[in-house]
């Protein structure tokens, strides 16, 4: 599995908070300007669709993800029916083809979730699958991004 899908223990104390969201917000450099996790999450998950999805591995690693049309990977660290809630394993056949209808910041936990809904649903009037993403693995990849845009 990738380096990124590893225990990284961020201290997410240590980072600046957005203001709109109050997420953590990612530095590399003092000549660079933070980024906001929520902002560059939506830049690439919003109404995205569901591709592919890698299950569960024992190990390091035990986390399922989600792959978007655009190749992006999702962590997933919790995935809960809306209706009825209860907590479900992500499966293939379940979630393809459906797609990333809202990201949400939850500060106090230092949490972020989505939701996804099937294809054709709208927000609000549609019960989908609320996922609850790995911030850790999040902002590696966040970091992983912004250090290659200041090191060669």
């Amino acid at each position: 599995m990738s380096i990124a899908f590893r225990k990284h223990n961020f201290d997410l104390d240590e980072f600046d908070r957005c203001e709109t969201h109050g997420c953590v917000m990612m530095q590399v450099a003092r000549n660079v300007e933070p980024v906001c996790l929520i902002e560059w999450l939506a830049e690439r998950a919003g109404n995205r669709t569901v591709r592919d999805v890698i299950l569960r591995e024992t190990g390091e690693y035990d986390l399922p993800a989600l792959i978007l049309d655009n190749g992006f990977m999702l962590p997933v660290e919790q995935a809960v029916r809306v209706r009825p809630p209860e907590p479900m394993e992500l499966t293939l056949e379940e979630v393809t083809g459906w797609y990333v209808a809202d990201l949400l910041s939850m500060p106090g936990r230092d949490a972020v979730a989505m939701e996804l809904l099937p294809p054709g649903a709208v927000v609000d009037e549609e019960p989908g699958i609320l996922l609850q993403l790995s911030v850790d693995i999040l902002l590696y990849l966040l970091f992983d991004e912004e250090i290659r845009k200041v090191e060669p």
